[in-house]
């Protein structure tokens, strides 16, 4: 015997979604653009601060090569470059350091990113002719920059004769 069920299609019925269906959508979709946010927030700040170190490297690469071969840069006589760091800045600079000097090229940081070092009066210089670091007596250095908000930091350790040894 075959048992036959009819089919009973409401008239009245409604089709789509109920209000708690739709909040929990909206409150997956939240927390996934929120994990997303905080992913991109710390990229950016990873992405900073390795751009920074590079291009600090490539900056005191170029003022040692500069020390060294004698670049005078359309100046009458040879001297020595170097490097004055403040807080949130570096400036590249020839001879004695002047901040009033129009020849300086000031790089500013990131907002978030902060430079310290060990180096006498803030100052990484080096002597014109062999591009060794002048007057410090020790036989290591280290610049930190360090990110205020994540509070990453990459130390730039260097030697007396201005080689970076090591990048932390």
């Amino acid at each position: 015997m075959k048992l036959f069920f009819p089919i009973i299609k409401l008239q009245n019925a409604q089709e789509g979604f109920t209000v708690i269906e739709m909040l929990l959508v909206m409150a997956i979709f939240a927390v996934l653009v929120a994990l997303g946010t905080v992913n991109l927030f710390s990229f950016q700040h990873t992405s900073q601060i390795t751009t920074s170190v590079n291009s600090f490297i490539a900056d005191i690469k170029e003022q040692q090569t500069k020390a060294m071969v004698g670049d005078t840069e359309g100046r009458t006589a040879n001297a020595n470059y170097g490097l004055n760091f403040a807080t949130t800045r570096y400036t590249l600079y020839h001879g004695t350091f002047s901040s009033t000097d129009s020849a300086n090229f000031v790089v500013t940081l990131p907002n978030t990113l902060q430079v310290t070092t060990t180096f006498p009066n803030s100052q990484l210089v080096f002597e014109a002719g062999t591009g060794d670091i002048v007057g410090y007596a020790s036989t290591s250095a280290s610049i930190t920059l360090r990110d205020t908000v994540t509070a990453a930091q990459k130390v730039l350790n260097l030697n007396r004769y201005g080689v970076i040894t090591s990048v932390n």
